[in-house]
């Protein structure tokens, strides 16, 4: 698995390896999801498209995996699948979001409040690069 689930005494958290900053950013969506109902792989019932601009890579993840969580709930959608663009020299994206009605999954999670800077890491390592990220549940 390309994340792995974080235990923590008020928070739920994951971390991720992976060869490129787009591909942690989707993995770590892929884990928050997970938290919520593992549904990978799914039969996308519907996209969505994000654009996310920050200063800074972990503001960029903090702000893009925020802004899943807002459309999952606006638009009903448990998301599952990940597409992710980057531009402005990684501080800027697009992300296609596919999902699922939330009524067609089973939860087996706790609902996520909030993406939190608690514990945040975001860096290029000599593997590749890694992040971790703790959810308010």
């Amino acid at each position: 698995m390309p994340y792995r689930v974080l235990d923590h005494t008020a928070d739920t958290g994951i971390e991720a390896n992976a060869e490129s900053p787009e591909t942690l950013i989707r993995e770590l969506a892929k884990g928050m999801f997970g938290i919520l109902s593992p549904v990978d792989p799914c039969n996308v019932d519907r996209w969505v498209e994000v654009k996310v601009e920050a200063s800074s890579l972990e503001d960029l993840v903090v702000d893009t995996l925020s802004e899943l969580l807002y459309e999952s709930e606006v638009e009903d959608l448990l998301f599952c699948d990940f597409h992710v663009t980057m531009a402005k020299g990684g501080r800027a994206l697009t992300l296609a979001a596919g999902g699922v009605p939330v009524h067609s999954v089973e939860p087996s999670g706790p609902p996520i409040k909030a993406v939190t800077y608690h514990g945040l890491v975001v860096e290029q390592r000599e593997t590749g690069w890694y992040g971790r990220v703790y959810f308010d549940v």
